[in-house]
């Protein structure tokens, strides 16, 4: 208890640091390319998943507890998930696919240790039967206000180095000769604007966010769905209702924009590990059941569909 107190402490302390910012640099890495490792795509018909987010998006459970609880679904991930690539750059190239698409696998979260909500994609679109390649952006503990956004409702710096990773992806794959389709962006974060400060503005800036997405995208593809994932309610977010109500609120103002609420879908985030859980991030399974429900709204527009298997 006092651990958690003590950590309870510091992240207020950084929301409030976070919250008087107008103007939050990060030293962003911002200019990309991309590594010619593919073969010519010869207008295969392929399927694109952009994946945006902080530290749940990132992915920070590791591997071994995958193991211990889903054995079966660590061995397919550790082998790599046949026909699913992805281009990660996760933490500022803390951990990254180094430019290039590589078959999916574990270690593409925080650390090669970690894994995110990609492994839960790509088994529902191998599953689906279907070619996905996944462009992967991700920053733990950033924050949609300052970083994401600008604080005055325009482009932040994580925004830029975002886009511009995503341009230089999409880029490469129509060098090639893909015949893409963008499934969805799917958006994992707020945590970090789950405080009373930055909660009041977490509408208006997610309406603005994708707003500046779809029109930096739209060379891409005309229209491309937002995907939202709700917060946990885990005593570090004070303010996660009023995240996950402006989530709310937005997906029902277009029929491109969808939100899906984890808590009802019954990711934990208080079993790992079993001596001292880490309440700012979910599970194994609940991780990959994250990614389960971003590809069942992209692919089916049902929540249910590759919901089986995982105990809530």
């Amino acid at each position: 208890m006092k651990k958690i107190a003590i950590i309870m402490v510091l992240l207020s302390l950084l929301f409030f640091a976070s919250s008087c910012s107008k103007d939050y640099q990060l030293g962003a890495i911002t200019d990309f390319s991309v590594k010619d490792t593919l073969s010519e795509g010869n207008n295969e018909k392929i399927r694109v998943i952009i994946l945006y987010g902080q530290s749940n998006a990132t992915g920070c459970t590791n591997n071994i507890y995958l193991q211990e609880k889903a054995p079966d679904v660590y061995e397919k991930a550790s082998n790599g998930i046949d026909g699913i690539y992805i281009n990660h750059f996760c933490e500022n190239g803390g951990n990254s696919s180094n430019s290039e698409f590589v078959i999916c696998s574990l270690g593409e979260g925080a650390t090669k240790n970690h894994f995110g909500p990609e492994i839960g994609i790509a088994l529902s679109y191998q599953e689906a039967g279907l070619n996905c390649f996944i462009i992967k952006y991700s920053w733990g503990g950033s924050i949609l206000d300052n970083q994401w956004m600008n604080g005055k409702y325009g482009r932040g710096e994580m925004y830029e180095a975002a886009i511009n990773f995503t341009k230089a992806s999409l880029n490469y794959l129509i060098s090639k000769g893909y015949d893409y389709e963008i499934d969805g962006i799917c958006w994992m974060q707020g945590e970090s604007d789950a405080n009373p400060t930055l909660s009041k503005r977490y509408y208006t800036n997610t309406k603005n966010f994708v707003k500046f997405l779809r029109r930096d995208l739209s060379s891409y593809q005309k229209t491309i769905d937002f995907i939202d994932a709700g917060i946990s309610d885990s005593p570090y977010w004070t303010q996660h209702e009023r995240v996950n109500n402006a989530k709310l609120k937005f997906s029902n103002e277009d029929e491109h924009n969808y939100y899906f609420d984890t808590i009802d879908a019954g990711l934990h985030y208080n079993q790992e590990p079993v001596e001292g859980p880490d309440m700012a991030h979910y599970d194994s399974e609940s991780e990959i059941l994250l990614g389960k429900l971003f590809a069942s709204v992209a692919i089916y527009q049902d929540l249910n569909h590759f919901k089986d298997g995982f105990s809530n």
